[in-house]
């Protein structure tokens, strides 16, 4: 038999092979094991990838629609956190005067006196959406007086049990706007932040105009659109619903759809106009300060 040797490729070995285990079927040199990526293709980029995500037209839209309506929203539930809590604390000194057993009349009128005027109080520190759905859920002029609390109950006992209460359906609107409006400006911060550093350095102060006066156009243009949309679904709801020129309704749920749904559009909108006019402001300060007087 001719000399042995064992069979392999003709040009020599490859430098970093070795022999793999007898017992396989292969009879090659194969090189060691290791990573399939070659050692000068760069690793890759977690940070750049996540960029990318919040980059994404899509998830952008998702987040800068909602933003129109956070401000807002979230303003005014703060506010009913304000009234509940003061409403919360007159209840319990009604209690309290029902378990002394010594009620008077002209304690409890001062306390329906208070309670009205915290509620005017704070309905004018709310947005224009929030003072006018408060306006057509509760008609200033319709807060009943002492008197007329006692025509209706019939007893100060019964007034008293009743000074406190607000309506559940608000509360929960407040809860849920609590947590979801301040998420919303969050996300839209970090989002405008994210969106201002991943351009380019010569085009970064240009992008920061363009992005902030897109989230004032948006605030502006939900506080107007979410006024609007309230009025104008609830006046067709209801041809006597209490804005001015028309009259009275005695629900909101039109002015809180209607609200929305405009301050979602109309928000939008301005965020456009604020994008575009945040563009155009930084580019006629450059060609401003590039201006340059020339002498005869």
């Amino acid at each position: 038999m001719g000399g042995a040797s064992l069979p392999g490729p003709l040009d020599g070995p490859q430098r970093g092979s070795q022999w793999i285990d007898d017992g396989t079927l292969s009879r090659s040199r194969t090189p060691p094991p290791g990573p399939v990526r070659t050692r000068e293709a760069p690793a890759p980029d977690a940070a750049a990838d996540d960029a990318r995500y919040w980059y994404s037209p899509a998830y952008k839209v998702a987040v800068d629609v909602p933003f129109a309506v956070a401000p807002g929203m979230t303003w005014d539930a703060f506010w009913r956190l304000v009234y509940d809590n003061a409403n919360a604390a007159l209840q319990k000194q009604a209690d309290l005067m029902l378990e002394s057993g010594r009620i008077s009349a002209a304690e409890a009128r001062q306390l329906v006196d208070g309670r009205n005027e915290l509620l005017l109080r704070i309905r004018r520190r709310l947005s224009p959406f929030g003072e006018l759905y408060s306006e057509i859920l509760k008609p200033a002029r319709s807060l009943k007086s002492f008197e007329e609390f006692m025509a209706h109950k019939g007893t100060i006992e019964g007034v008293l049990r009743s000074v406190g209460k607000t309506r559940a359906v608000v509360d929960r609107i407040g809860v849920v706007s609590r947590v979801a409006g301040p998420a919303s400006i969050v996300l839209e911060i970090t989002l405008t932040a994210v969106v201002i550093q991943q351009a380019a350095p010569e085009q970064r102060n240009r992008v920061a105009a363009r992005e902030i006066g897109g989230a004032a156009g948006s605030v502006a243009g939900g506080l107007a659109g979410m006024w609007a949309g309230c009025a104008g679904a609830a006046s067709l709801a209801s041809p006597t619903l209490v804005v001015p020129l028309w009259g009275e309704v005695s629900t909101g749920g039109a002015c809180l759809v209607g609200g929305l749904l405009g301050g979602l559009g109309v928000g939008w909108f301005g965020r456009q106009l604020g994008a575009a006019a945040g563009e155009g402001a930084y580019d006629a300060s450059t060609q401003m300060s590039d201006f340059r007087w020339v002498m005869p």
